[in-house]
Formats: structure tokens, sequence, C-alpha cells
């Protein structure tokens, strides 16, 4: 498909894509509540806000009078303390990796997670070198579906937007893309549905990435066949 040629970069989602965060952040956000006395019994319901924009709800919707910095940095410790070994890859998310480094692809993580826990799962993951940029929720003023995140990511590659790719699992990813001008592969791996991706402007949609990578190494299969005859 022509949105994979001629690509000199790519832009991957971290949570929901890359690795299978959201629900172990659930929990955490759930711990934290318990600590002030409220419970659930099910989930927080916001998937597809970041970690920020979760913990401004919570303290929001439960009338916490705590500071939303001091939160932040208790849900960061969790992670990194007591749930890191929980985070583990999606499926097929090394092979991609592998794959867009043997490309020479230019690789991007933009995600609305901050900085500091990025870093950590990145380093934890041994993948943290494989990034050339690394956009987070504390490098931009506004986070996706805005798309400033990907113009940095643009400028700092210093190329035009077909010239990338982007792989998001939610629409607010989605959108960020389009709105830079960025194709945008999604993967259902993470927040939304196929119809919900496609709707919001991802060109192609995979289950995950494993079935990503293996579409690409079909297509460079074929490409080979064609060029050898």
């Amino acid at each position: 498909m022509v949105i994979f040629y001629n690509l000199k970069g790519v832009a991957i989602d971290l949570d929901g894509t890359l690795i299978n965060s959201l629900k172990v952040y659930d929990e955490v956000h759930k711990k934290i509540l318990e600590k002030y006395n409220i419970k659930l019994d099910g989930s927080l319901d916001n998937f597809g806000m970041s970690p920020e924009e979760i913990i401004y709800d919570i303290v929001n919707k439960y009338n916490l009078n705590i500071p939303i910095e001091d939160l932040k940095r208790e849900f960061e410790n969790i992670i990194i303390n007591e749930y890191m070994e929980k985070i583990k890859f999606n499926p097929g998310a090394k092979q991609i990796l592998n794959y867009f480094k043997d490309k020479k692809y230019k690789m991007a993580i933009f995600t609305s997670n901050t900085r500091r826990l990025t870093i950590e799962i990145l380093k934890y993951l041994h993948i943290y070198n494989l990034f050339d940029i690394i956009i987070t929720s504390d490098d931009v003023k506004q986070t996706k579906p805005d798309p400033e995140g990907y113009i940095k990511i643009l400028k700092g590659f210093s190329v035009l937007p077909n010239e990338i790719l982007a792989i998001e699992d939610s629409i607010y990813g989605v959108i960020a893309a389009k709105r830079a001008g960025i194709n945008v592969i999604g993967v259902t791996s993470g927040v939304n549905k196929k119809r919900e991706l496609i709707s919001a402007g991802a060109t192609m949609v995979f289950k995950n990435l494993k079935e990503l990578y293996n579409y690409l190494i079909e297509e460079d299969n074929k490409n080979n066949q064609n060029n050898n005859q």
C-alpha cells in the first residue's frame, strides 16, 4: 500500500499500542482511591484519557483535597516500585520495533503519559535507546487529539507528513496524527474498536502489532518476488 512507500520514520503510541499498561493503570488508580476510602466495583471508565487527565478527573469527581502534582507523583511511584513487572509488550511489539530498526527508519514515541514514567517503562523494557524522539504530556501544551506532539516529531525528523507513519490504538491518537497530515495505522489492542478507529481517520486497522508485522512481511515478500521476475 502507498502509505508504506518512501517512509523515513514511524511514530508509535505507547500505552495500549506498544504495551498492555491500561488495565495496570486502572488498577493503580483504584488503589489510590481506596487509600482515601473510595472503593469502586468496576473500571474507572476513562480509557483514552492520559494518566494526568485521569488524576484531574479523580480529584474533581471525588472532591479530593489533594494537590494534583502529589497524586501524579504517587501514581508514578506505585507503578515504578510495585507494578512495573506487570507491564508487558503487546503481541508483535518486539518484532515490529526490530522490523523498523532493520529498515533504518527513525523512530519516535508519542504518548500522553508523563515523561518520568515513560522513560522508566522504556528502560525497564530495554527499548529506550531505540527511539530518536520521545514526546510525552510534559513536552506539549496540549495532549492528543491536539497534533502538537506529532508536529514536533515532524520537525525533529525533518520530514514531510507523508514520509512518516503513526501507529495508534485510540481515536484521540488517530485524530492527532491526521491533524498533522500523517497517515495512521490503527490497532485494536488498546482503547477503541476497528470501526471507531476507521471513522476517526485510520487508513488501516489491525488486531495488534503482530498482525501488522505479518502484513508487512507478506508485502515485502511480494515486492521481492515482483522484483525478481
